[in-house]
């Protein structure tokens, strides 16, 4: 084990830079994970190149990142369900395990809800993470770290494929193709979906929707005549102007999934549609109880994780990673930094 813990520090003049810090020792319950892969998730870019997301803004050097996998390399006094040596992905949302919401499983609801990464929580872009023993989980010799480092992305995916309520043979709609997109594409299909339409801007994603098992792929222009096209739709681009047209796409009857977070929060809506179709609009807020199907269905190659990883970084290059996912969106599904 090495004897320094390598951090990328954010601060809040956009800067970043890796220092050396010493490496934590695990409280009780705790496991100390040397982490060996991360993920840079498009809230990291936000924060990044916005200094806020949401009601989440950077004001002092924080660590970024939570989309990791490791290796546990020591267990604090009475964390007992893992071994040294063992191979783990980790969810990043640490609840209080005492509320209401947790204790009917929806802890993802917590208000007391420690998620690393938001600001001022340090995340995943460091060598050494001390983290509860119950927010990670075990993967198999055959996933490798980079693959694993998409459970928490797939995570988002499978859970609004819980939320939707789909039926098998259900048809899907799915507005935005990056990561969150392409992963609810896979997930839909996985999960017993029928055929499935993304929607996006640019045709690098639409040919990789194609690749990954979209049934048709089109733009946003292409889409606007279109109506009551789906029974189940998804929009993972976090556009306003998407949000604003997912009733109109709905069969009647038909599930609306919110899993992008429109900017500006307020979106203007047609009511009258979704109260004279019935549909059913339903909120995403990251995941619960979801992980170990994200690696199983890594592990399995239900989820095609290669084909998303677009660059790859060594960690002392981290923040050229970041640089790289600033400008140049377009080319860019995901970028894994590995330590």
């Amino acid at each position: 084990m090495s004897n320094s813990n390598r951090c990328l520090y954010l601060d809040n003049k956009h800067n970043l830079t890796i220092e050396n810090k010493e490496i934590p020792k695990p409280e009780s319950g705790q496991v100390l994970v040397r982490i060996a892969a991360n993920g840079i998730c498009g809230s990291d870019v936000h924060f990044y190149q916005d200094g806020r997301l949401g009601n989440f803004v950077v004001t002092t050097p924080y660590i970024p990142g939570h989309e990791a996998s490791g290796t546990i390399v020591a267990c604090g006094q009475n964390a007992n369900r893992f071994s040294e040596g063992q191979r783990v992905v980790i969810e990043p949302g640490i609840a209080c395990g005492q509320c209401t919401n947790c204790k009917i499983g929806r802890y993802n609801l917590c208000p007391n809800v420690v998620f690393l990464s938001a600001p001022p929580i340090d995340g995943t872009f460091c060598d050494y993470l001390c983290i509860n023993e119950n927010y990670v989980f075990p993967i198999p010799d055959s996933l490798s770290f980079a693959h694993a480092a998409l459970a928490e992305p797939l995570a988002v995916a499978i859970h609004s494929i819980n939320r939707a309520r789909m039926r098998p043979g259900d048809t899907g709609v799915i507005i935005g193709a990056g990561p969150i997109g392409l992963l609810t594409l896979q997930a839909f299909k996985a999960a017993g979906g029928g055929r499935v339409i993304c929607v996006d801007l640019l045709e690098k994603r639409l040919e990789m929707a194609t690749k990954l098992g979209a049934g048709e792929v089109m733009t946003p222009n292409q889409c606007k005549p279109l109506q009551n096209i789906g029974d189940v739709i998804f929009e993972t681009a976090g556009s306003k102007a998407a949000t604003a047209e997912l009733f109109r796409l709905a069969k009647h009857g038909g599930r609306v999934i919110q899993v992008g977070w429109p900017d500006g929060n307020n979106v203007e809506l047609d009511v009258a549609a979704l109260m004279d179709k019935e549909l059913d609009y339903i909120g995403v807020n990251r995941y619960a109880n979801v992980f170990e199907t994200a690696v199983t269905w890594l592990s399995d190659k239900r989820i095609d994780a290669e084909s998303l990883i677009t660059q790859r970084y060594m960690f002392d290059k981290a923040p050229d990673a970041f640089k790289w996912a600033h400008e140049h969106p377009h080319e860019t599904i995901k970028v894994i930094v590995e330590n």
